[in-house]
């Protein structure tokens, strides 16, 4: 299946009943999961059982990673399997909204989001689930719920 698929997507409407099973992973934690590359990892116990998603942006940060260190045929195509348990949540309207308030409440109160991190914290804010994340600066968005790492 390819990753950029409709297949393999899914809108922000098809997982907001989920429950709270349902997680949002940064991109730190999706490249985290693969690096250690066992399903036994510490990480990947504490969300066992969960249903997991991540945001287009972390597809796109991921991809870029491994273009930008001109990995291999074989090591890529590893990371596209990994990719492949995920669901991506793709970019909509009703996301572009949380992530355009977001990013503008937190400049009015001081604080500089990247854009980036903006999309992937407007993704858990919009699916009403925690994002699981090792980025600090997450932290201290009001009302998304951080999972840590």
């Amino acid at each position: 299946m390819d990753l950029l698929s409709e297949r393999h997507s899914r809108r922000p409407q098809d997982l907001r009943t989920a429950g709270p099973e349902l997680l949002v992973l940064d991109t730190s934690v999706v490249s985290l999961l693969f690096r250690e590359g066992a399903a036994e990892s510490r990480l990947a116990r504490r969300i066992r059982g969960r249903r997991v998603c991540i945001s287009f942006q972390t597809l796109e940060e991921v991809l870029f990673g491994a273009r930008k260190a001109r990995w291999g045929r074989r090591r890529v195509n590893a990371l596209h399997r990994h990719l492949r348990q995920y669901r991506v949540i793709w970019c909509g309207a009703e996301l572009v909204g949380v992530s355009a308030r977001l990013r503008a409440r937190e400049e009015r109160a001081g604080r500089r989001l990247a854009t980036a991190d903006a999309w992937i914290a407007a993704t858990a804010l919009l699916l009403d689930c925690p994002l699981v994340t090792a980025d600090s600066d997450l932290r201290r968005v009001d009302g998304l719920q951080i999972l840590s790492v």
